[in-house]
Order: structure tokens, then C-alpha cells, then sequence
């Protein structure tokens, strides 16, 4: 970076110093570096009635006893449920006998000391952050953000109508609930990819002509191999081959993979001849699973090419596979 160096006040995003950030950072009621917990919130996959709610939940401004004791309303602090001297928004969320059996019935054993003994911020965000999985909950995320909405609902429902809350019951509910948000978000329309559930298998070419499949591989250590083998109409083995390359990508690898089956097909006399090699918006593994074989087999020859006249061991039951008509059933993945 070129440029003169210029002061930078750390205390406001644009780096701009004033009075108010400066009384606001001394008096203690600005804290720049959790700025990140808000963002946790808004971010939040559900309903934005819930985003709200946690906002205000995060906020320490539910209108609880505590909080009404504090705007000068006069009132009894102590919890109506379970008669707990202070009702504030931690203890209607979760430490209240009544909500704590609700949770202990979902929160893991080895989560709990930390998760009865965090303070609200810590608590609240950090639930909102664990998209997890645990037990039968598949997003813990969505299902905590509505629990303790439905949590609050319930206290509600108590205080002005005296219906008490069935911990079993709000917990069929708040799974169902949680269930379905997490499908919404699930779904083409909102994360703009569509799924498509296809079978596949390999098919083999029409006669005369051959069929070549190649494959390449890129292992952890930095070397890259290919393969391939080429079949006839009929499915019978013409000839196979390993190549090993060394050092290049895994794209290059395909690329030299296909061209070295091109010029073996060549020099056996093919001159009619169908390649197929791994789709790039879906890798079907299953239809090409030979041609995968082969290439991962070059990983122990020498620097080259090896070609295979018969079939090696490990590939025959995979071509015996695809020549028995099975189908493997895979999930594709398009980008709307």
C-alpha cells in the first residue's frame, strides 16, 4: 500500500472521530467488538416475527417483571410459575422450572453445564450460531430460535389466561415448527439450486462404434493420474490404460487422460468412437465408476503410459456391473 498514513478512530466503522462515539465508548454503552452478535441474529434462518423477537430477546427488553420493574411500573419482580424472586429475560427463556424440563429433554449431556450457566448474549448467540446436529433435531439453530419464541408464548399464555405449558407438547410443536422452516430453506426457490433425484448407469454405444471412458485423480500428495478403458457395443473389453503424470491438475489430468484414449482407440483401428468422462455440473461417479477405477490404479505405475490389453482384476466386477443393468440412483445439483 502506497500513501501518506492518516489517523484511524477505531471506535466508529468509517474510522471518524466525534463527541458522541467518544461519550458513548467512555460511558461504556458502545461496544464495537460485538457488533458480530447482532449479525448472528439478523442472519438467523426463520420467520422475521422470531429475527424480531431475538433482537429484542438479545436486547434484555422483553417485558418481563424485571424489565417493567425497571420502566417504574409497579410491580412484583418474582416469577409466576415457579415463584422465583426475580423474573428477567434469562430465567423466562430458560432457568424457570417450568421451561427448564422442556430443555433438558433436548440439550445433550455434555452441552449442558455450558449452556444452563452462559449469560443471555452468550447464550442467545451462541444457539443461534450452532447449526449442528443433535439428537433428532437436524438444524439446532432453527429449532432453539423457535423455542424459545414458542417459550415466550407460553409464558404469555400463562400470566393473562392461565393455560400452563405441557413440556412434551411444546416439544412436538417446536420440532414440527423447526422441521418446516428448515425445509423451507431447503428448497430450490430459496437457495436457487434445483435437485434432481435421476438414475444412471452406463450404456453402451450403439454398433459399431466404442465407447471410451476416461477419468483423472488428484491425490493429497500433489500427484495427478488418469485412466480409462474402452468397450464395444456389446460391452467386451478392448483395451485399458493407467497414466501416471506427476505434478498438474486434476482438470489437466482429465484432459491428457482423454487424449491419450483418443489416440490408443486410433491405433486399434476405432474410428467410430463415443467418449464420456465426468459431466461438470454432476459428477456421475456411478456410470464412470471403471474409468475412476483405472485412473486411481495408475497411482502406482511409473512415470507414463500403461496399457492394458485385458481387464486388470479390481475393474471386472465393475463392468460386470454396468453390463447387469443395475441402476444407481443419484442426486444432481443444478445452478438456477
Amino acid at each position: 500500500m502506497h500513501g501518506l498514513d492518516t489517523y484511524f478512530w477505531a471506535h466508529s466503522r468509517a474510522g471518524m472521530f466525534t463527541a458522541e462515539l467518544t461519550y458513548l465508548m467512555l460511558s461504556g454503552s458502545i461496544l464495537v467488538v460485538e457488533d458480530y452478535r447482532w449479525r448472528s441474529i439478523w442472519r438467523w434462518k426463520g420467520l422475521q416475527s422470531v429475527r424480531i423477537f431475538l433482537w429484542q430477546a438479545l436486547h434484555d427488553r422483553l417485558k418481563t417483571k424485571s424489565e417493567l420493574a425497571r420502566c417504574h411500573i409497579p410491580i412484583l419482580e418474582a416469577c409466576d410459575r415457579c415463584g422465583a424472586l426475580i423474573e428477567d429475560t434469562l430465567h423466562v427463556l430458560r432457568d424457570c422450572v417450568a421451561v427448564k424440563t422442556f430443555w433438558l429433554k433436548v440439550v445433550p449431556l455434555e452441552k449442558r453445564q455450558s449452556f444452563f450457566s452462559s449469560n443471555l448474549s452468550t447464550w442467545l448467540c451462541g444457539n443461534v450460531d450452532d447449526v449442528s446436529r443433535s439428537h433428532n433435531i437436524s438444524n439446532w439453530s432453527i429449532f432453539f430460535g423457535i423455542g424459545v419464541w414458542r417459550i415466550w408464548f407460553w409464558r404469555n399464555q400463562f400470566v393473562f389466561n392461565q393455560n400452563s405449558m405441557d413440556p412434551m407438547a411444546l416439544l412436538v410443536d417446536v420440532s414440527f415448527r423447526a422441521e418446516e422452516m428448515s425445509k423451507i430453506h431447503s428448497h430450490c426457490l430459496v437457495t436457487g439450486r434445483l435437485k434432481i433425484d435421476k438414475w444412471i448407469r452406463w450404456h453402451p454405444p450403439e454398433w459399431p462404434s466404442c465407447t471410451l471412458n476416461t477419468d483423472g485423480a488428484h491425490k493429497a500428495n500433489g500427484v495427478s493420474t488418469a485412466g480409462g478403458l474402452i468397450r464395444n457395443f456389446s460391452g467386451r473389453w478392448i483395451t485399458g490404460f493407467g497414466l501416471m503424470l506427476g505434478s498438474c491438475s486434476v482438470t489437466m489430468a482429465e484432459l491428457r487422460g482423454t487424449y491419450k484414449g483418443i489416440i490408443l482407440a486410433w491405433n486399434f483401428g476405432i474410428r467410430r468412437l463415443h467418449v464420456e468422462t465426468d459431466s461438470l455440473c454432476a459428477t456421475q461417479i456411478e456410470a464412470n465408476s471403471a474409468a475412476d477405477f483405472m485412473a486411481n490404479l495408475a497411482c502406482s505405475l511409473p512415470r507414463g503410459l500403461m496399457v492394458y490389453p485385458s481387464p486388470p482384476l479390481g475393474v471386472i466386477s465393475l463392468i460386470l456391473y454396468t453390463l447387469s443393468g443395475l441402476r444407481l440412483l443419484a442426486r444432481l445439483f443444478f445452478s438456477s
